[in-house]
Parts: C-alpha cells; structure tokens; sequence
C-alpha cells in the first residue's frame, strides 16, 4: 500500500519516502478511502482527477463513493504479505519506539521529521479508529488488533504468527471454525512440484518427471481455498487495514528513514535496520527477518496470480518453472520463495516428500530419561518450532 504509494511518486523511497511520510494523518486516511473505491477498476493506484498522487491527495476533497462489487481484483498486496512481514516482530517493535519517545528521552530528541512520523504513526496504527473510515476495524466487538490480524491469518492460511506475546506467552486471539488448515501442505507440495520443473527444465533426454496437471491441480486447489474465505467480500476490508498497516513499517525501514536515523539505526537492508532497532528497544528482530521480508513481496506476487487462476493450465503452470520467460518475474518469484520458504520454515522445499513405511521391530529397552514431549494435564505442549511458518 503506503510502499506502493511511495513507488508510484519514485522507485528509491530515499526519494519517495520522505514524501510519504510528510502526507498528514487525514490525507494517508483519504487515500485508503480512495484505493478502496477504485479497488475493481484498475491494477494501478488511484490518482483523481487524473493527478498525479501526491497531488491529488493534497487537493482532493472529501466526497461520498458507492463502492463497485467487491472483486479480487484489487490493488493491495496479498494478505500474506502482511503476514510475512509481521513475523519479523515489526510491530511490536515500533510500538517500543513510540513509547520510548514518548515517554522519556532514553532514544534522544527526535528531529521535527521523526515528530510527524511518530504522530502519523500513532494515530493511524495505535489508536482507536476514526468512525466511518473504511479501515477502521477496531471497535467494542474486535478491540485488539493484533488479535483481528492474527484471526485473519488463521482464516486465510491456518497459520498463527511465530511469536507470542513480548513475554513469550501465547498471544490470545479468537479462532473461527473455519479455516484454510490445509494451506501449508498444499502450498508446499505446489513448491517442491515447481521446484521439480525449474531443475529438470533443461532436460534433453531421459525421463523428465515434472508433473504441470499436479502443478495445475494443486495451484487450483490454493485457488479454491482462498476463494472460500473471501467468499461474498470476507476478509476484503481486513486484508487491506492489515496491508497498509505493514507496508507502512515496511517503508519506515527499507531506507535510511528519519526515524531511523535518529535511532542511529543505519543500514544497507530492511532486516538490518529492524535488527538495530530491536536492538535499542529490547525486542529483537526475527533472525530470519530477510526472508520473510523478500516472502512477503513475492509471495503476494504468486498468491494473486494463483487467485487470478494463472496457473490453472498445463500452459499456465509451465510459466512457473520457465527460465526463458521473458520477462522473469513469475519465474524469479517462484524461485526465491523455494529459497526463501525453506529458510523460514526450516523445511527443504527442495529435497522429495519421504514416504512414511512401518519401521520394523526393535527389541525394548529400559528408559533411563523420558522418551515424549513435555506434557501438561496428559496433553502434549506444542512449542514455537511447530508453527508452520
């Protein structure tokens, strides 16, 4: 979203950042409002009146929109990206930076910019909603939300972040009934059958065991999960309050922002520059925060192009293994989420499912330790390394 934004006044947000960021609180709103309306229409951001962005936003007055039917095609990221992104522990380290300059001078003084950034920040991403903005969410009914973004992800990808609470507790959220719990193992079966076709692309002669039905089938069957939980426009207004959300921590560290700079948290990365944040708030970064970041962008990429039903065909398949694909970015993308999943999870997406068979029989000895899990009431404890992601 915000990241988008800023791409769309300049590709180096060292130039389009500090635009972005000098936007006030009201005009950032406007511009969710507007990305909103114009969510069906196009593939590209807004611009009114035929303005270029910027301008637009800083002329255009408020006006009542009817809302076109909630369609797929929208111009956000996936909310996998904002999953991704979260699990570097973003969030909950800014809030640690606002309230350390907020409340004391342990940071130092910021400069006037980082003033503007901290109050935009607040009050759109720690602060009780607006009434009537279409990315307010937060209300009696769903107070927290972390908790509605964790409800979320839950729903769309059965998956839970991978850090509790700041204590290490587990973080509470309502759970539905209905969730995508086979995503994980589908989406990885997707990618190990992908990973089949990118190294057995250049095959002359032999057996050349790429399978495009199964890629087709199970890009397909990813396809049919999502369309489940966005069945009649669930998840639309969640998707798109949680994207921006991120995106714009995304944005504060992928240059040498203001706030970083008074945090004296240079960097040549946005996992670098969140690891020296964490660093000076007490909260550390995600070790594998690199590959989530570099996840969240191109998994938002093949997600949408899976809901857009791209690789539903043989023909469409064979476009995510195809090296010679001019231009390269379905196969650039599906290559480094291989990579990069597999350092986040811990799973080799490229080594081959092993079959489960019976072991034999091995004859009994006596224990001397315990041989399960920790238990609690008769029940095995599931740790953090359980998580999917």
């Amino acid at each position: 979203m915000f990241r988008r934004l800023a791409a769309s006044i300049d590709p180096d947000p060292a130039v389009s950042g500090p635009q972005v960021f000098d936007l006030h609180p009201m005009q950032l709103a406007r511009y969710l409002e507007e990305t909103w309306s114009n969510r069906a229409a196009t593939n590209v951001l807004p611009s009114p009146d035929g303005l270029d962005v910027p301008s637009a936003l800083r002329s255009i007055e408020a006006t009542s929109f009817v809302n076109p039917p909630v369609s797929t095609q929208v111009i956000w990221d996936q909310l996998i990206y904002a999953y991704m992104v979260e699990n570097t522990r973003i969030y909950e380290i800014f809030r640690r930076v606002l309230e350390e300059f907020i409340y004391g001078e342990r940071l130092g003084t910021p400069s006037n910019a980082t003033h503007h950034w901290l109050r935009t920040t607040e009050q759109l991403f720690y602060a009780a909603d607006a009434p009537l903005h279409i990315h307010a969410l937060t209300s009696w009914i769903r107070p927290d939300p972390r908790a509605t973004r964790r409800n979320a992800y839950f729903r769309m990808f059965g998956m839970d972040l991978n850090h509790g609470t700041d204590d290490n507790r587990p973080y509470p959220y309502p759970r539905a009934a209905a969730s995508n719990t086979e995503f994980v193992p589908t989406w990885e079966e997707f990618l190990r059958e992908v990973w089949r076709g990118i190294e057995n692309f250049t095959n002359q002669s032999g057996p050349k065991p790429t399978d495009d039905a199964t890629i087709a089938n199970l890009a397909r069957t990813v396809d049919d999960m999502l369309s489940v939980r966005r069945e009649a426009g669930n998840l639309t207004r969640d998707e798109l309050q949680h994207v921006s959300t991120m995106s714009w921590f995304h944005l504060t560290v992928s240059f040498d922002s203001p706030v970083i700079l008074d945090l004296e948290s240079q960097g040549n990365s946005p996992e670098e520059r969140l690891l020296k944040i964490g660093q000076r708030v007490g909260l550390p970064a995600h070790s594998r925060s690199g590959a989530y970041f570099r996840l969240a962008d191109d998994m938002s990429l093949i997600l949408r192009a899976i809901e857009a039903a791209q690789f539903n065909t043989v023909a469409g398949a064979q476009t995510l293994y195809d090296k010679t694909a001019t231009p390269a970015t379905i196969f650039n993308a599906t290559n480094a989420i291989i990579r990069d999943w597999s350092t986040a999870t811990g799973r080799d997406m490229k080594a081959r499912r092993v079959s489960m068979t019976a072991p034999q029989a091995k004859p009994i000895r006596p224990s001397v330790g315990p041989i399960t899990p920790a238990t609690q009431n008769g029940r095995t404890q599931m740790t953090r390394e359980t998580l999917p992601v």
